[in-house]
């Protein structure tokens, strides 16, 4: 039978054995040393506000060569994918029945040249005779009149000649603008229609230095742009006859780049809001001396939609996310963790501008957030310029 003295003498040993344990647990805790977290001094910069489209470049200028007179190709005058000028010749129709119609316009006129020489004379000469009464009122009308037929049919003859002239002249197909020809869609023997309505299309010649981008913009991207302008310019606000003239920027970039290197301006946009998508359209114009950009080209395009301000910056691994809040933990002067709620604006590189919640210079936790919790005490680590 078990004593009640051996009974406490066991309880005073459970407790003093769990008593040692706790002590021991709080003992490694105080012990333990705080987390380690890398932070980043949040920084102020100027910056400008920017909405990224998706957009697709389009030639300045493309013209379809199309044949104007019907007969067999002669030569192609330049190489695929060369360049050319305005008025440089790219192909030859054979000329030979359009010189021979030509030069028969010309005999035409000729005739009729000395057709109005002899009228002419002999009207002069019945002027005389009519003054003398040597020839009749009616004789001399019908001398005036043959002037004026042999005249009109003499501007009739040129009209002609001209007309035959410009057949000759379309034998011979030059480029309009300067640019970059593609390749020739007949080789030379073929037969080739002519009419400036469906003409043999032969070639496309392409201008794209400077080149164009086309993208289409909401109508709260259109409306924010809109009240930007208005906001800088105040009471002096004046609507540019052309986009152009405001040298607004605009940036673009390809798909293997980072950034948007190429520069540009805004050239155009859209006067209305199509009403079915609730977008319009805007275009950039860029210089494209390198030739990099070529028509067709998918494209992200960068333009501004503010003025310069003042930002708080934070690197955007600083953001964490829940559900539908974006905050930060930020690190006090007691290196404790704070929770803070931010309002985010536009991404710069890999910064993130927050427009409330921080001030500049607080240090804010870039790395280890899933470590950590607000309140608890850390050992920060600055983060390390790369």
């Amino acid at each position: 039978m078990t004593t009640p003295r051996f009974l406490l003498c066991i309880a005073t040993l459970l407790a003093v054995g769990c008593a040692t344990r706790e002590g021991n647990d709080a003992q490694a805790r105080k012990e333990k040393p705080p987390q380690k977290v890398t932070v980043f001094s949040a920084v102020e910069e100027k910056v400008v506000d920017n909405i990224e489209l998706v957009g697709r470049t389009v030639a300045d200028q493309s013209v379809q060569i199309q044949a104007r007179v019907s007969g067999f190709l002669l030569k192609t005058h330049f190489e695929d994918g060369q360049l050319v000028n305005a008025g440089d010749l790219l192909f030859s129709i054979e000329p030979d029945e359009y010189q021979a119609i030509y030069n028969q316009s010309i005999a035409q006129v000729n005739v009729w040249e000395s057709k109005v020489g002899v009228t002419e004379k002999t009207f002069a000469r019945s002027q005389k005779l009519v003054e003398t009464d040597a020839i009749s009122q009616e004789e001399f009308e019908q001398n005036q009149a043959a002037v004026a037929e042999a005249r009109a049919s003499l501007a009739a003859a040129q009209a002609d000649a001209a007309r035959t002239k410009l057949d000759v002249d379309y034998t011979q197909i030059t480029s309009p603008i300067t640019g970059r020809v593609d390749r020739a869609l007949l080789d030379v023997g073929n037969y080739v229609h002519g009419g400036l309505g469906g003409g043999t299309v032969l070639t496309e010649v392409v201008s794209d230095r400077p080149i164009k981008a086309v993208a289409n913009v909401d109508e709260n991207v259109r409306l924010r742009f809109m009240r930007r302008q208005r906001e800088v310019a105040g009471d002096a606000f004046k609507e540019a006859d052309k986009l152009e003239e405001l040298k607004i920027q605009c940036d673009l970039q390809l798909q293997d780049e980072v950034g948007f290197p190429h520069a540009g301006i805004l050239e155009y946009a859209e006067i209305q809001v199509n009403q079915q998508t609730g977008t319009s359209q805007i275009r950039g114009l860029f210089p494209n001396e390198s030739g990099l950009l070529t028509a067709g080209m998918f494209v992200r395009l960068r333009v501004p939609v503010s003025g310069q301000y003042n930002a708080v910056l934070v690197p955007d691994t600083a953001i964490g996310t829940d559900q539908a809040t974006k905050f930060v933990f930020v690190v006090n002067k007691e290196n404790v963790v704070e929770s803070r709620t931010v309002k985010l604006g536009d991404r710069k590189d890999r910064m993130r501008v927050v427009k409330s919640g921080i001030e500049a210079n607080e240090s804010v936790v870039v790395a280890g957030l899933q470590l950590i919790r607000p309140g608890v005490k850390v050992d920060p680590q600055p983060l390390k310029s790369e």
